[in-house]
């Protein structure tokens, strides 16, 4: 059943657009990390590797998303595995780039470390908890007392009132344990977390297809998510999981609410924000890619040209960025412009970025 007047959703809306700039630019770090993540996007291994952005370049690449006037998002790996950190997050802060942060939780993150973070002027912690048990996050991580860190990890960004914002990867292990998860978050870690984020798995790196939850438990966790969000004392929102927009949009407007309200609050609810539109990608060796969930196409590297205009220029992303050029029933939707899908996980599972999203459950009004 329709729900929204298509005419307000097929076409492309101020703000649901970002030809110009990302609002985040994810750089991988490096690959080196401490941890055997089984979903992990990076393949990760124990040491650094020799291609990865001298600290030099490093800064290059921060001149750049100050002219883009996005925000850095410095991942890995594990950021912490360079002994250039803090002088790259001073050098941002420098160039008023603000910054987050997503280290592994090994023994490298300490209570000191945290309080630097703070300390160095970092806007906000991103930390990792894919269970509601013990058992299921350590087996998840691949090592044994990575819930306890992650915890604690929790209590000193408290200390500090660094915000945080929770990643938690969802795949048909971690589902059955989102309730359980959710009441230990409220309880334990609020404050400081802003924010509690649902990665949705894209079959990438390790992560397998068969751990991806069916479009039908994807839509119940919409269901769920949004129930939640109603009385969680921080934000709720999902990641790789674009069509939780549509059902969103058909939730408030059962609710009372103008799809042209709901159109002009876009931005907040992050409308057209999707892989390479509103998200860029920069991987260990520069090399820079739509998302970092989807490594194709190669867009350039900032070895040699600008992130600006790698990211404005780019025919490839511009050819992402236009919904009229989705294949199957996402190119139909009259959500289209609003949500696009997931490109990653349609290229993960399809070998096609441009295809439907398999993982979404929603057949378009018009045939």
């Amino acid at each position: 059943m329709q729900i929204a007047p298509a005419e307000l959703l097929k076409e492309p809306h101020a703000g649901h657009e970002y030809a110009l700039a990302p609002r985040n630019v994810y750089w991988e770090m490096t690959i080196a990390c401490d941890l055997a993540c089984r979903h992990c996007r990076a393949n990760a291994i124990a040491t650094r590797d020799p291609m990865e952005l001298s600290t030099e370049q490093a800064k290059a690449l921060i001149r750049g998303i100050k002219e883009l006037g996005s925000m850095l998002i410095m991942t890995g790996g594990d950021p912490m595995k360079r002994s250039d950190l803090f002088e790259l997050i001073d050098y941002a802060r420098s160039q008023h780039v603000p910054v987050g942060i997503t280290p592994a939780t090994t023994p490298l993150l300490t209570r000191e470390a945290i309080h630097a973070f703070h300390d160095h002027g970092v806007a906000a912690l991103g930390i990792s908890i894919d269970g509601g048990t013990t058992q299921t996050h350590d087996d998840f991580r691949g090592v044994h007392g990575t819930l306890d860190r992650a915890f604690s990890a929790l209590e000193w960004a408290r200390e500090v009132m660094l915000p945080v914002q929770i990643n938690t990867a969802v795949t048909r292990q971690t589902l059955p344990e989102l309730a359980h998860l959710f009441e230990r978050l409220k309880k334990e870690a609020y404050p400081p977390v802003k924010r509690w984020s649902l990665f949705l798995l894209v079959p990438t790196g390790r992560g397998a297809i068969e751990d991806m939850p069916t479009p039908e438990q994807v839509e119940e966790l919409f269901e769920w998510s949004y129930k939640t969000a109603k009385e969680a004392p921080f934000h709720v929102g999902t990641v790789e999981a674009p069509q939780y927009r549509r059902f969103l949009i058909e939730q408030k407007v059962r609710e009372g609410m103008t799809v042209e309200a709901l159109m002009k609050d876009g931005k907040r609810n992050g409308f057209g924000v999707r892989d390479g539109n509103g998200v860029i990608f920069v991987s260990f060796k520069g090399e820079v890619y739509p998302a970092g969930f989807l490594p194709d196409p190669l867009l350039g590297n900032v070895k040699e040209a600008s992130l600006p205009d790698i990211y404005r220029n780019s025919p490839a992303l511009q050819r992402l960025r236009d919904m009229d050029q989705l294949g199957g029933k996402c190119g139909r939707c009259e959500y289209r412009w609003v949500c696009g899908g997931s490109r990653a996980r349609a290229f993960g599972m399809t070998g096609d970025a441009m295809a439907a999203d398999p993982a979404c459950l929603y057949e378009p009004a018009v045939a």
